[in-house]
């Protein structure tokens, strides 16, 4: 498979922001953090597909010695690449600027390898 060029990318995010600003954006709305839910593993997968990889999203995965259970395990052609926490849309990716239980769940997470934290406009991946 040839390697793929970043520009491939732009229409799978180009997907997931509108989506995401279509579900966000109605009369009656949702708790937001979970408007990103569905856009988000389309994305994932579709930029695994441009890759050549199958890329599954394992929902509320919960990790040993009660840290907590980050929103999605990020499995890559079967193995475990890493995991996502999904935050709502305008609270950011920065862990610094966490408070409260924000800040509690990501000392806990941050204990975990490979975890991505994004509000579906800012994104962090921390190791």
């Amino acid at each position: 498979m040839p390697p793929s060029k970043p520009s491939q990318f732009f229409h799978p995010l180009r997907v997931f922001a509108t989506a995401v600003s279509q579900k966000t954006g109605q009369i009656i709305s949702g708790e937001p953090e979970e408007q990103l839910r569905t856009p988000f593993e389309a994305l994932i997968g579709a930029c695994g597909s441009l890759i050549g990889k199958s890329v599954v999203c394992t929902g509320e995965v919960a990790l040993p010695d009660g840290l907590g259970s980050p929103d999605y395990a990020i499995h890559v052609d079967g193995l475990l690449a890493g995991y996502v926490e999904l935050k709502a849309p305008g609270k950011g990716a920065n862990s610094e600027a966490f408070h409260g239980h924000d800040r509690q769940q990501f000392k806990r997470f941050s204990a975990v390898p490979n975890i991505l934290y994004t509000d579906g406009n800012e994104w962090a991946l921390y190791r």
